[in-house]
């Protein structure tokens, strides 16, 4: 059975973060979808990690940007894992998730980024189970030069309104709002356009609870794959009594 949700970076209140591993278990879950973090390596390669720098993750030091994806692999996450690329990451979810991409581009951090992507994109046959997002906003129109067909997702902190005609503009079809600047009326807006929300994060039960209540539609994106479950059913199980 698949399960509506996002497992964000895979699934890291048991496993290292954006690591093949961490996928597979979300994988194995049965998520409907994983979202992902993507960098550039200093040969244009695109590779899988959320922050800029490696120090926070692996056993090395400096940034994702001055290294050869062959020297990037020879760092460490944990004790086995390597820093995966992006075609390694869609190999292993392919015909099994849709995947978000967040594009980790800020003004011109990374020369082709958008290019390197979509050849992956290509290469793998996914662009048809993938959709991109970014804060940077920029770096999703060039993405829509480059492919026409390609889904596009807009990446906000914060609720606003004026995001709605850009969304129009570069015909993207999912808002990601995090959870603590959602309102009811804003809610009601990205319904009205018929935008799809992606509320993050979202790992307590009482923010579990809020999504479901107040926002029935959105997608959950969580760290905690197995505790949405659980709550999936414990809901499934009292309407299943209350009905009865």
């Amino acid at each position: 059975m698949k399960i509506r949700g996002i497992a964000h970076r895979g699934y890291p209140a048991k496993y290292a973060e954006n690591t093949l591993t961490s996928f597979q278990a979300a994988r194995d879950l049965g998520y409907s979808q994983l979202e992902l973090d993507v960098h550039i390596s200093k040969d244009g390669v695109p590779v899988v990690m959320h922050d800029a720098a490696i120090h926070r993750m692996t056993n090395g030091k400096g940034l994702i940007k001055d290294y050869t994806v062959e020297q990037l692999k020879q760092f460490r996450i944990g004790e086995t894992e390597t820093i995966p690329t992006l075609e390694e990451a869609l190999r292993l979810v392919k015909g099994h998730m849709i995947v978000n991409i967040d594009l980790k581009q800020t003004g011109d951090y990374y020369k082709g980024m958008e290019e390197a992507v979509y050849e992956v994109l290509r290469a793998t046959g996914m662009v048809d189970q993938v959709y991109l997002m970014s804060l940077d906003h920029f770096s999703l129109i060039k993405m829509r030069k480059l492919s026409p067909d390609v889904e596009l997702g807009v990446s906000f902190i914060g609720s606003m309104p004026c995001v709605f005609p850009f969304m129009k503009e570069i015909r993207a079809r999912y808002l990601a709002v995090k959870l603590c600047y959602m309102t009811d009326e804003y809610y009601r807006m990205i319904e009205e356009h018929g935008y799809e929300l992606i509320a993050w994060p979202v790992n307590s039960e009482a923010d579990m609870s809020l999504v479901v209540e107040k926002y029935p539609n959105a997608l959950v994106t969580t760290n905690d794959l197995e505790k949405w479950m659980s709550f999936l059913e414990k809901r499934k199980q009292a309407e299943h009594s209350r009905i009865s």
